[in-house]
């Protein structure tokens, strides 16, 4: 299997930047490792064991610490489970996944049932919502929330702005290997105080093989018979997947869609200024 990893020293530096960010949370965890038929798979456990159970799937590439980071006040009510996607750059194996058939759904599943978990409550962020959106259509019966934040796999951003402020500014990086460059490309998704980010993104554009298939867009069909509470939260200034039509989507797709919460003035990568409502909101929809 060829590595996802560039070099050793690529996966070296992601890696410790993994762990830069979970060693920066300041709160106990435990790090487990669960076997599936895909291969091992790391994840991430906190919060209170007598709370309700409320699984999260990351971003592309993100990792479970950046995930726990955002929603971190949840730990004191609810326990947690954030999943490092395999096949990402996290610090599960790397076997890549087909994202056109029900392989993330069994990964999903046999990672629950290595934790016990017959049902509980699903936070998909990003990419990760492209994931809870497969178990939503192969294994239902394990979702007891659906929780959606700026998700993938309902809408995709319009061509001529995604290409003339994310492919031409990628392009340059990719050949000038700038920084400036680099800011140029992640300006329209990233908050501009992200430094952590900024380190991130040009830790995976130079490290990786990067994978450029998109998550195929949720066809309502698949997902009809699906009657438990779905919830999501949008980004006004989502570049990847824009707010309106991510709403239209999702209401035609989801029968039983609860409510959905804007971020205003927000990017796709929400700013720290952020969390806070993003936990009030999972906090009411849960309880």
């Amino acid at each position: 299997m060829k590595s996802i990893y560039k070099s050793a020293e690529s996966k070296q530096i992601i890696h410790n930047l993994y762990d830069k960010k979970l060693n920066s949370l300041g709160f106990p965890f435990k790090e487990l490792d669960i076997q599936t038929s895909f291969g091992r798979t790391r994840l991430i456990k906190t919060g209170n064991e007598q709370g309700k159970k409320i699984v999260l799937f990351h971003g592309i590439h993100a990792g479970a610490p950046l995930t726990l980071e955002t929603v971190k006040e949840l730990r004191k009510k609810y326990l947690l489970f954030a999943i490092d996607t395999i096949g990402q750059a996290t610090k599960s194996e790397e076997t890549v996944l087909n994202i056109k058939d029900e392989s993330f759904a069994t990964w999903a599943s046999e990672v629950l049932e290595g934790l016990g978990i017959e049902q509980a409550n699903f936070i998909g962020i990003s990419y990760g919502a492209f994931i809870l959106q497969k178990l939503v259509q192969y294994k239902p019966a394990k979702i007891e929330k659906c929780i959606f934040i700026v998700p993938s796999g309902m809408a995709n951003g319009a061509f001529w702005p995604s290409f003339t402020k994310l492919t031409l500014p990628l392009i340059q990086f990719q050949l000038t290997k700038k920084d400036a460059a680099l800011r140029n490309f992640i300006a329209p998704f990233v908050p501009k105080d992200d430094e952590y980010m900024f380190d991130f993104q040009k830790a995976i554009l130079l490290g990786l093989h990067l994978d450029f298939r998109r998550p195929t867009l949720l066809n309502p069909s698949n997902v009809q018979h699906f009657n438990n509470p779905v919830y999501m939260i949008v980004a006004e200034n989502d570049i990847f997947f824009p707010a309106d039509k991510t709403i239209k989507k999702a209401k035609s797709a989801f029968s039983n869609l609860k409510e959905i919460h804007v971020l205003k003035d927000a990017k796709h990568i929400p700013h720290k200024s952020d969390f806070k409502q993003i936990q009030e909101k999972i906090m009411l929809w849960v309880n």
